[in-house]
């Protein structure tokens, strides 16, 4: 198992050059112990609820738009 410092320094290995991770909201699909699918969802301490659901609202914007475009292709 990682530890969070591991964590943020994948994180931080997925931005683009000069960029600095400040907070970060993560939805997570994994398999439990018996195999069953389930969705987490973390948030860091820092980052205020509003924030991460602005966030995942922003996501859920681009990925329809995108899908949207991929329909009219």
């Amino acid at each position: 198992m990682t530890t969070p410092g591991d964590d943020e320094s994948r994180l931080t290995d997925l931005l683009p050059e000069g960029c600095v991770l400040l907070e970060y909201a993560v939805s997570i699909k994994a398999l439990d112990e018996d195999g069953d699918v389930m969705l987490l969802n973390y948030r860091t301490p820092g980052l205020a609820a509003w924030e991460a659901l602005g966030m995942f609202t922003s996501a859920t914007d681009t990925l329809r738009a995108r899908m949207q475009q991929q329909e009219e292709a």
